[in-house]
Parts: C-alpha cells; structure tokens; sequence
C-alpha cells in the first residue's frame, strides 16, 4: 500500500507541472535560434544584392560607340553631317577638340578630322572612312610633327572609361589599329588575331585583371592614326602567338595540298 500511495504522488505531481506548465508562456527556443538564423541569412543576402548592383552599375557601358549624343549637326555638302558629339561612357584626352570647346572632354567632332593636331572623332557609315563595324567607329589622330612642335607634346589622342572588368572574362578584343591599351594605368600587350580588309582584330590575356575596377584606355601616339571599334570581354582565352602561327601554317598547308595537282593523273598502267 505504501508503495502505490508514493506512485500516486509522483504521477500527480508530474501532473501539476505540466498544469503550471500549461498557465506560463511557452518559449521554444530552438524555433527562435532558427529564426534569428534566417534573419542573419535575409541581411545577409540583401547585403550582398546591393553589393552586386553596386559592381554592376560600375560595368563598361557602349564598348560598339553605338549610342552617341548629337549636340550639333549640319550638312557637309559630301552626302552627310558633320558637328560635334558626346561618346555614352567615354572620356577624351589630347584632342584638339578639348581646347576649342571649353575643355569638355566628353565631346568629340562628328565626320571630321584634324589636319595635323591630336583628335578624337566619331565617324558613321558615309564618311570618307566609314565606320568598320556598325554605324559608328571612334577615329583616333595622334597627330603630325608640326603638332608636337607647337603644342610640344607627342602624347597624342586617348579615349577611356573606367569600370568593372567581368569576373569572368579570360580576353579582350578590338577592332581596329595599333593602338596603346592601358588597364589602371599597366600596358596590355595586344596581339594580331586575324586581319579583315580595313582592320585587325587584336586580343589580349585580360585574366589578371578580372574583377578589378579601373580605366580602360586607347591611345594614339604622336605620328599615328588608328581606327577603333567593337571592344569585348570573352571568358574564352586568346590563342598564343605561337598557336596562332601554327594554325596559319596548317592552314596555308591544306590550300596547297587542295590546289597542288594530282601526279598520278593521265598516268598510264605498267
């Protein structure tokens, strides 16, 4: 009897916790460490997209030319117009354009050039020297040794942006000329892709660089002139030098076999 009596007195008062148990609020704190573990995650999370809206806005923007500003235009009496215009994204250095406009370096002469000062213009499809790709190419003038002596300088003409390189990318083309190619300020040596019939592709190792913000700059030495257009990231490699000489002479190989003779032609059975 004693035993069950003792029993009954434990079974009640596990009971009678379970009722004050019941009257108190209930705090499940394993539910609110997940909580506050989301929260963690959603700040985190926001945090990080406006970092990446961040990097994005600081990307490369109009790298054809495609979407200039016309601030002036006027028939040339040639079958197009010539005036002035801004370069979406771009800033200019050296041309001769800085100096009679304000020192605005946003503005660049529409079908124009100098005829022996450093420049920067914007040509389209029916100037004298259409546009290469699209319907517009950037022109850079280096200028001409009565230039330097007057001005004395032989830095010539530029036209940079500054941005973002993808994270990504592997290569950078353009199309065009020789030109200097800087990235923040370290030389890019460019190599010759292929040639087409006004222009040369050129492509260099941008890998190094990926991810990293700064200006993006073509030069135009003194006593130079190039063309410049359609500039791409790739997140392909380029091919080295020697890769690409060993491809030509495959090449030039097969045409020579192909058009070579067959010797065995009209030869008469023993």
């Amino acid at each position: 009897m004693r035993k069950r009596k003792l029993r009954t007195k434990i079974i009640r008062s596990h009971t009678a916790d379970i009722g004050c148990k019941t009257r108190r609020p209930i705090f499940d704190r394993p539910l609110i460490h997940r909580h506050m573990k989301l929260l963690r995650i959603a700040g985190f999370v926001a945090g990080l997209v406006a970092v990446l809206q961040n990097v994005s806005g600081q990307s490369f923007v109009n790298l054809d030319f495609e979407h200039p500003t016309i601030v002036t235009s006027s028939p040339s009496g040639y079958g197009f117009n010539s005036g002035l215009a801004r370069i979406a994204g771009w800033t200019t250095y050296g041309s001769i354009v800085l100096f009679e406009n304000g020192g605005d370096p946003t503005l660049v002469w529409l079908n124009s050039e100098a005829l022996d000062s450093a420049a920067v213009d914007l040509e389209s499809t029916n100037y004298f020297r259409p546009a290469i790709q699209g319907r517009y190419s950037v022109y850079l003038q280096g200028g001409t040794l009565a230039y330097q002596y007057a001005y004395h300088t032989t830095n010539g003409a530029s036209i940079g942006q500054t941005g973002q390189i993808p994270l990504n990318a592997q290569s950078l083309t353009y199309w065009g000329g020789a030109l200097q190619v800087s990235f923040d300020g370290q030389p890019l040596p460019f190599n010759a892709i292929s040639n087409a019939l006004n222009y040369t592709i050129w492509g260099v190792d941008i890998s190094a660089f990926a991810g990293q913000t700064g200006q993006l700059l073509f030069s135009a030495p003194g006593l130079t002139w190039s063309m410049l257009d359609n500039i791409q990231f790739s997140s392909i490699p380029i091919p080295e030098p020697n890769t690409l000489s060993l491809i030509s002479i495959c090449v030039l190989f097969l045409c020579w076999r192909r058009k070579r003779p067959n010797s065995r032609i009209g030869c008469k059975a023993a």
